[in-house]
């Protein structure tokens, strides 16, 4: 039977026929009894059957189970209730092979009513090379995601070492002072009950550094609340003066009045300011002479750390922690916040990528600058809460 295209000339059957025998697709037709009328020599080559074998046989011959069992269903639930749910919509499915290996293919069917007759065409791509590089590509991400996790959890115990290390050498050095005030003669219990608190509360903070860093690690969600940015800065910088090693520095604040609140997890911010401001603390300490003050100017610049909080463009908050030491190596100037990357002698390396991760983790910013005197600025941007 001649077809006919759009230009109302039939097509010539040799045409037709030449089309099939070279389509790269598999063309197979049936009945409406689900028996095989035609099979291209592209489904020849996909299935591995010949033409002369499959002709007459139910096209379920080359369909996987359950299909297979089911394909008869499908043909008469379709001519009772007229319900196309692959004619004319296509999907992927699994083709057998003649050896009985299993393939994942792109089935598009189309149908012929002719006299009272219906005869369907399948139109059949062997996808399986394609799917399997799909698996393959997850089963790759999924391997470089648990890589990516043992790492992260490397450089966290790493990060808990150094983190945790602060609240326990403030136990270590209250608990000594409790000691030498207790040996006393008559003991003071008063200042022994309050260094006894202090020892309650530093625990309880090492406890919530364990707490907020195992969260960050699982990617589960951190206490966020909107806080004065202002308030956290200046609690930071008094947890940074327990111990005899970051006792004497002075500060400078220069704090914005009009500061609006950050969405934050108050612990988490306040480790970043901790070690940002304690590593200023370092950089002069050759300077400060043991005093132990706080600064409200700059008469001694060389000597002072200043923090200053100011609102930036964009709706976030910046807070820039400086020192007039000897500034950043410009060699790692590029890689200061990668883990491992230190310029003392017994650093870890850990402290700044840590800062990082959690700044970024509240979808903030975080970088560092040479400043005028020729010291380090570190600079940190939150958005606000209002933003």
């Amino acid at each position: 039977m001649p077809i006919k295209r759009s230009g109302g000339k039939a097509l010539d059957s040799s045409l037709l026929d030449l089309v099939i025998q070279t389509a790269p697709d598999a063309i197979i037709t049936i009945d409406d009894a689900a028996a095989i009328l035609s099979f291209s020599p592209a489904a020849e080559r996909m299935f591995g059957y010949s033409e002369d074998e499959l002709l007459g046989q139910n096209v379920s011959i080359l369909m996987a189970e359950p299909h297979r069992s089911s394909h008869d269903h499908y043909m008469a639930r379709y001519f009772k209730t007229g319900e196309r749910r692959i004619i004319g919509i296509g999907r992927e499915v699994r083709a057998l092979r003649r050896s009985g290996e299993t393939f994942v293919a792109e089935l598009a069917v189309g149908e012929l009513n002719r006299d009272g007759q219906h005869i369907f065409t399948g139109f059949i791509r062997d996808v399986s090379d394609r799917v399997e590089a799909e698996r393959r590509a997850a089963r790759l991400q999924r391997m470089l995601d648990r890589v990516s996790r043992i790492q992260a959890l490397g450089e966290m115990s790493t990060a808990l070492a150094h983190e945790i290390n602060q609240p326990l050498s403030a136990i270590s050095s209250f608990s000594r002072a409790t000691a030498r005030i207790l040996a006393q003669t008559p003991p003071d219990t008063e200042t022994a009950r309050d260094q006894l608190g202090r020892i309650a509360h530093e625990a309880q903070r090492a406890g919530k550094i364990l707490q907020r860093m195992r969260k960050l690690v699982e990617r589960g969600k951190s206490d966020f609340r909107p806080e004065d940015l202002n308030s956290l800065v200046r609690e930071a910088v008094a947890l940074c003066r327990i111990g005899p090693d970051y006792s004497g520095f002075r500060v400078q604040y220069d704090l914005a009045d009009d500061l609006p609140k950050v969405n934050v997890d108050r612990v988490q911010i306040q480790q970043v300011i901790v070690n940002l401001v304690r590593n200023a603390a370092e950089a002069v300490a050759d300077d400060l002479d043991g005093d132990v003050h706080i600064a409200t100017d700059l008469t001694h610049p060389t000597e002072t750390l200043t923090v200053r909080a100011g609102r930036m463009l964009g709706d976030e908050v910046m807070v820039t922690i400086g020192d007039a030491g000897p500034g950043i190596p410009p060699e790692i100037v590029n890689k200061l916040f990668d883990p491992f990357v230190t310029t003392k002698e017994r650093g870890l390396g850990i402290g700044l990528a840590v800062c990082r991760t959690i700044i970024e983790s509240h979808g903030g910013r975080i970088w560092a600058d040479t400043n005028t005197q020729g010291g380090a600025d570190f600079h940190f941007a939150l958005p606000s809460a209002e933003s």
